[in-house]
């Protein structure tokens, strides 16, 4: 087949399916055309002066920072009363300020109050008995703290 043979058969083609197609086709390629023209409108009026907040922030994150804290911890759902901050030591507590040795007061007795409605709330038995015996901790260390305070004025 010759190149022209092929472009008369290629051409004849063309204007076939160009007859093929009804007027109602015609028309509905060109209202979709008109929507396309509208819709790139619209995109381009929204990304040139919305000012407004969509909702969607582009994080970046830097590998290094992300691995640094990406510290997997175990899940726990159970806390013991036990497992709060340790009390500190005598000696711990005479090298400190007196201010921070008046927190530390008032944290011992803010947490006595607190076990004192439980251990009230709480019926007789080893509960009750745990409670007791936690008061009794945090009245040595009261009264610890009671006596480095008078020390140190």
């Amino acid at each position: 087949m010759k190149k022209s043979e092929l472009k008369s058969q290629i051409k004849n083609e063309i204007i076939d399916i160009l007859e093929a197609v009804s007027p109602e086709d015609v028309k509905a390629q060109q209202d979709y055309n008109a929507e396309l023209a509208k819709t790139a409108e619209l995109e381009k009026s929204m990304a040139e002066g919305n000012d407004q907040d969509d909702g969607y922030v582009n994080h970046t994150y830097n590998d290094n920072v992300i691995d640094k804290y990406n510290i997997p911890v175990e899940p726990t759902a159970v806390f013991e009363e036990d497992d709060e901050d340790k009390e500190p030591t005598s000696s711990q507590l005479k090298s400190e300020p007196i201010s921070k040795i008046g927190y530390e007061l008032a944290d011992t007795n803010k947490k006595m109050k607190q076990i004192v409605k439980k251990w009230s709330a709480t019926e007789e038995g080893p509960a009750k008995d745990k409670l007791k015996d936690r008061l009794r901790e945090l009245t040595k260390i009261k009264k610890e703290l009671e006596s480095l305070l008078e020390n140190k004025k």
